[in-house]
C-alpha cells in the first residue's frame, strides 16, 4: 500500500485521476444514500472536467518541477489552484446533495468557472518554468 501511495504521489497526473475515481465512488454512494437523481450526480460530475483537463493537459504539455501537493516541498499554482477547486467542488455538491439542492445549477455554477480557471491553468503550462515573459510554441 505504501508503494501504491508514493507512486501515486510521484505522477501529479495519476494521483489527480485516482483521486476523482475515489470522488466519483462517494458521491455516487451518498447520491443513492440520499436517494439523489444520478443524472444529476453525472451532470455535476461533468462541470468538474474542464478544472482536470485543463490541469492534465498543463502538466501532460509542461511537466511541472514541483513536488507533489500531497509531499513536502514547493507545490505549482496550478496544481494548487485545481485542487482548491477540486476541494470546493466536493464540498459544494456533498451538501448538495445531502440537503437535496438542485445539482443541474450547481453544476452550471462550476461550469461558469471553468474558463477562468481553465485558461490560468493553461496560461501556466505554457509558459517557461522560471516564471519568464517567455511562452512555449503549442505546435512545436
Amino acid at each position: 500500500m505504501k508503494s501504491f501511495l508514493r507512486r501515486c504521489c510521484d505522477s501529479k497526473r495519476e494521483c489527480m485521476t485516482y483521486i476523482v475515481m475515489f470522488l466519483w465512488i462517494f458521491m455516487g454512494i451518498l447520491g443513492f444514500k440520499y436517494e439523489a437523481d444520478f443524472n444529476h450526480i453525472a451532470a455535476y460530475f461533468l462541470s468538474l472536467t474542464g478544472f482536470i483537463m485543463s490541469y492534465m493537459f498543463g502538466e501532460s504539455y509542461r511537466k511541472s518541477n514541483d513536488t507533489s501537493i500531497f509531499m513536502s516541498g514547493p507545490t505549482s499554482k496550478r496544481e494548487l489552484v485545481t485542487y482548491a477547486t477540486i476541494l470546493l467542488w466536493s464540498a459544494v455538491g456533498t451538501w448538495g446533495i445531502i440537503d437535496m439542492h438542485d445539482l443541474i445549477a450547481l453544476s452550471a455554477y462550476f461550469a461558469a468557472l471553468t474558463p477562468f480557471v481553465g485558461s490560468y491553468v493553461i496560461s501556466e503550462s505554457v509558459r517557461a518554468e522560471n516564471n519568464d515573459d517567455e511562452i512555449k510554441q503549442l505546435n512545436s
